[in-house]
């Protein structure tokens, strides 16, 4: 049965529900700014990939040889899955499910001498803040994907960040650049983070002149 798409973003089509986040206006910094980084020749890992929008979005405008799209919910997985379908990229992205970068790290897939952009729009809501939510967003949206931990709800790109790392090491790559979407209020306490890291990185700010993406090398 074919599924019609109900939301656009990039100007793409797309189908969501309740599986997944509704692709957002502000996430398409972040394609931009991955498509002023990223070469044909480049291997790009989508993380937390969800309905696929950022993926898709940067394949439908540049001809990547190998793409991967990773979650942790299947349930997501299958909503990525339809909307490759829509946008005729099925033999172009790879979904994978798996823990942020866990199948990577257990070696299960192998990066030795690639150049990688990683790209992510992970849960980055400090756990039960609600009273900055729309309701329909609780109602319609899996918190799985909202919320990101307990104390600044910046965990999981802590996690990632940590795990990016451990790859650099293990792995002989070469390029390696990750784009991350943040939170209105994470610009002081990620930049300490990364300052802290020793990492080169960059912020744009969003159409509100909120800092929303960073840029990190590393």
């Amino acid at each position: 049965m074919k599924i019609n798409p109900n939301e656009e973003f990039y100007s793409l089509p797309f189908y969501v529900d309740k599986r997944v986040l509704i692709p957002r206006n502000d996430t398409e910094i972040l394609v931009d700014k991955a498509l002023k980084n990223i070469l044909e020749s480049d291997l790009l890992i989508d993380i937390g990939t969800g309905s696929g929008a950022i993926a898709i979005a940067i394949n439908k405008n540049i001809s990547l040889k190998e793409t991967f799209g990773l979650d942790i919910s299947k349930e997501a997985l299958e909503v990525a899955k339809i909307n490759l379908e829509i946008n005729n990229l099925s033999n172009k992205i790879k979904l994978v499910n798996s823990d942020l970068l866990e199948v990577f790290l257990e070696n299960k897939i192998k990066l030795n001498n690639k150049d990688i952009i990683f790209t992510a729009n992970l849960p980055y809501i400090k756990n039960g803040d609600f009273q900055n939510m729309d309701k329909e967003v609780l109602d319609l949206e899996p918190h799985i994907a909202l919320f990101g931990g307990e104390k600044t709800g910046f965990e999981m790109y802590e996690k990632l960040i940590g795990q990016i790392i451990k790859l650099t090491e293990k792995s002989n790559l070469n390029k390696v650049i990750l784009f991350i979407e943040i939170g209105f209020d994470q610009y002081d306490y990620s930049n300490q983070y990364l300052s802290n890291l020793g990492l080169k990185f960059e912020y744009f700010k969003d159409l509100n002149n909120i800092y929303r993406v960073i840029k990190v090398i590393f």
